[in-house]
């Protein structure tokens, strides 16, 4: 199989993925942002206008000022969890662990609104939301799924 047929198959399968990703979140409640890269095969997606993080769906590892909570790579043999320098939690799922992703997710979330509340939670995303309509980049790129 020639170079370019064998990329175009593994962006298709990470097509197929942040696609999955994004139905099963918007299916329990997340409002979910979705922005496909021009430059790379990377797919972004914030969930809740990133009160509950961003998911991240590559075919190579990130650049190091980039800290995404969630990546799913299809360069990752097995589920990792390792701190970065400021000490948050960021996980590395396989291709074939995206139900194990949307659980963690889903936990993180009912985490944070049993720390603010539901009205909190609201308010925090209704915050980032008009806070992040004034930026560029991501914020006005990315389109609602």
């Amino acid at each position: 199989m020639s170079r370019n047929r064998r990329k175009g198959k593994q962006q298709r399968r990470l097509k197929n993925i942040a696609g999955y990703l994004a139905n099963r979140l918007k299916e329990d409640g997340f409002i979910v942002q979705r922005y496909d890269s021009y430059s790379t095969n990377s797919i972004y997606l914030k969930l809740d206008y990133g009160v509950c993080n961003s998911i991240r769906i590559s075919d190579h590892k990130g650049k190091q000022h980039l800290a995404y909570r969630y990546n799913v790579l299809s360069c990752c043999p097995e589920r990792i969890a390792a701190k970065d320098k400021w000490g948050n939690i960021k996980y590395y799922f396989p291709l074939t662990d995206c139900d194990i992703l949307l659980g963690a997710a889903i936990c993180d979330r009912q985490q944070k609104i049993a720390r603010f509340g539901t009205n909190g939670y609201e308010t925090i995303m209704q915050k980032n939301k008009e806070k992040g309509m004034k930026k560029k980049g991501f914020w006005q790129k990315a389109k609602l799924v």
